[in-house]
């Protein structure tokens, strides 16, 4: 009998926070309906393959002891998540012999959608950590060694050479509505949260997408150059964030609207001082039109494209937007729900030919 493993992670949306987490503020996130697979089957053969089933694309690797991976062809991008999870799992001393042959295949083709210019768009959901959750965990999972968040966070600050919060880590391994407190250690503070009742969240696609990293560039530039002023800024960003992390816990829902409200005018405060265009012109047309029905509305994430988030405690006034939306601004792809589970692991016997 040979066993195949399987696991699967969800993406993730920031609902508030985003920026003030890179400062030590909690941020909340929720996990979406859309998530990347891994699956790994043992093989008898000499060298191991990577099939990543977006693109139909297929490289073959060997494993040495010590996790040192030797590729037979150059993947590019395509084995860069790879990379960072052997390179995590071997710092725990969990390839001392190597990893035998195995069928690695690989999917995230549900965080693209529609296609400009020729090609699919990146939706801005998470794909990456939700794929080296995914791929870390099946590769621990195959060495019989219990998945642990702490890997799949390591393996993706490897992957992001140290850049970012984790944030997305967190909300693809735990599921459901987290908040994460960056503590200054390896691993952050995670909570799960529950909605507050009454107060309806729902995502926007833009109809662009966005680069994090360019913002985050920008950012950067701007705390360099001005560093005063950031810093105002910012740790208003971040007492902002906190009440409404205390909002959230209270299940207050009004009040988590107005601090939601008030946390996309700080953001447009920010963008504003620092050119980082969190606030585009496809997030200020959505915002527009959600004055104009009564709804709350901000950008998610680092903003620029990708989706927004339009909330309100009114089904009515919310249906009015979104049908507003699809009519006169941007159509729908196919709406991403939120998701309660994280990390989902499975292991099905196959009877040998």
């Amino acid at each position: 009998m040979t066993v195949t493993h399987t696991a699967s992670a969800p993406g993730k949306l920031v609902l508030v926070g985003e920026y003030a987490v890179l400062d030590g503020a909690p941020a909340i996130s929720a996990a979406v309906n859309v998530f990347a697979t891994a699956s790994l089957q043992p093989v008898i053969a000499t060298k191991s393959e990577l099939h990543i089933r977006n693109c139909g694309s297929r490289y073959e690797f060997r494993v040495a002891p010590g996790g040192t991976i030797e590729w037979f062809e150059d993947p590019g991008k395509q084995g860069a998540l790879l990379d960072a999870a052997l390179q995590a799992l071997a710092a725990r001393g969990l390839l001392n012999e190597g990893l035998s042959s195995t069928i690695l295949e690989l999917c995230t083709r549900n965080f693209y959608s529609g296609e400009k210019a020729g090609a699919k768009q990146k939706i801005g959901i998470g794909s990456s950590a939700a794929m080296v959750v995914a791929l870390t965990s099946v590769i621990q999972d195959y060495l019989g060694s219990k998945p642990t968040f702490d890997v799949c966070l390591d393996a993706h600050r490897r992957f992001q050479r140290g850049k970012g919060s984790g944030i997305d880590v967190a909300t693809s391994w735990f599921g459901g509505v987290i908040v994460m407190q960056p503590n200054g250690g390896d691993v952050p503070v995670i909570e799960q949260l529950a909605w507050p009742q009454g107060l309806t969240v729902v995502p926007v696609w833009t109809g662009e997408s966005a680069s994090t990293t360019a913002m985050l560039h920008r950012l950067a530039q701007f705390n360099e150059h001005s560093g005063d002023r950031c810093r105002s800024i910012m740790q208003r960003l971040v007492t902002a964030s906190q009440d409404t992390c205390n909002y959230w816990r209270a299940g207050a829902a009004d009040d988590v609207a107005v601090a939601l409200d008030e946390y996309g005018d700080l953001l447009r405060e920010l963008d504003s001082a620092a050119g980082i265009g969190i606030w585009s012109a496809c997030h200020e047309k959505l915002n527009s039109i959600a004055r104009k029905t009564g709804v709350g509305y901000k950008p998610s994430g680092a903003g620029g494209g990708d989706f927004g988030l339009a909330f309100s405690r009114d089904a009515a006034q919310l249906q009015a937007f979104l049908s507003q939306v699809d009519a006169t601004l941007i159509p729908q792809p196919e709406k991403p729900g939120w998701a309660d589970r994280g990390l989902s692991l499975n292991s099905t016997e196959i009877a040998d030919a």
